[in-house]
């Protein structure tokens, strides 16, 4: 490809490589797909507000992007490679990688002790808030701390809409469930601006949280920690919290080792990847 101005937040490309590989408008696919901002080794590429420096990819160089997508039936298979542009720029697009799963079998096998890092700001809305909003205006206002139980309330209504079984787990129940068996033993998180894009001359932002917190899973055997194990399969491949289907709340977990400090994600723009561009 040649150099390339990117947007400011890269789920756009993503989504037109998906058009091309796939021959499918990502518009119809609605909430039933997650596309990525693309990355560039383990940082995902974004803008925050008020950053200056434009976003570029060089000729030559492979970012990554991952398309999550929920089907009826068997799913289609996309090209092998696709060339498309974007803005000024010529891409190619190339599928790495295809795994497919039945949404009702996916389980995430969640150690006792593990981190969840939030690459891509991450917006958990509040229950019952929106009325508030809404008398003052069009206004969003998302939890600015990680808030596992609160995102787990929220998955478990979207993962039941889409086929994912849950044993016992509605929203309410994950909810108190994972207030008890969920403990934080240590975080680095803090809330950013991100720029989506900007319309009319205007910046359009969503406000959220990016870093990491490392929990504790103390109830290992119950069925509302087998229904935890099914929502965190769905969160690492769709997302948590809103706009997941455009690249927000993008999460990636691992084990915790031995007792240390651990690191945030970098502030700017790891992910693992299905589709390279």
């Amino acid at each position: 490809m040649r150099d390339a101005l990117l947007p400011p937040f890269t789920s756009k490309v993503t989504r037109t490589a998906f058009a091309a590989l796939w021959g499918l408008d990502p518009e119809t696919m609605g909430r039933r797909a997650s596309f990525s901002v693309l990355f560039r080794g383990d940082r995902p590429l974004y803008k925050l507000a008020g950053e200056e420096a434009p976003l570029l990819a060089r000729e030559g160089e492979v970012l990554r992007a991952r398309v999550s997508m929920l089907w009826d039936g068997a799913p289609g298979l996309p090209r092998q490679e696709a060339v498309f542009v974007f803005g000024a720029a010529e891409m190619r697009a190339r599928v790495a990688e295809v795994e497919v799963f039945e949404a009702s079998a996916l389980r995430e096998d969640v150690p006792e002790k593990f981190a969840l890092r939030f690459l891509t700001p991450t917006l958990v809305p509040v229950p019952g808030r929106g009325s508030l909003l809404k008398a003052g205006g069009p206004r969003r206002r998302y939890r600015l701390v990680p808030d596992l139980p609160l995102a787990l309330a929220h998955l478990a209504y979207d993962a039941a809409m889409r086929g994912v079984r849950l044993a016992k787990a509605t929203p309410g129940r994950i909810h108190a469930w994972a207030l008890r068996a969920l403990a934080e033993l240590d975080y680095d998180a803090r809330p950013v601006t991100a720029l989506y894009t900007v319309r009319d001359g205007k910046p359009a932002t969503e406000r959220g949280f990016v870093g990491f917190v490392a929990y504790e899973l103390l109830d290992t055997k119950s069925e509302y920690a087998e229904d935890f194990r099914r929502l965190m399969a769905f969160a690492l491949r769709f997302g948590i919290g809103r706009s997941r289907s455009i690249g927000f709340g993008h999460v990636e977990m691992s084990p915790l080792g031995p007792p240390r400090r651990l690191r945030a994600a970098p502030r700017k723009p790891g992910g693992h990847a299905r589709a390279q561009g």
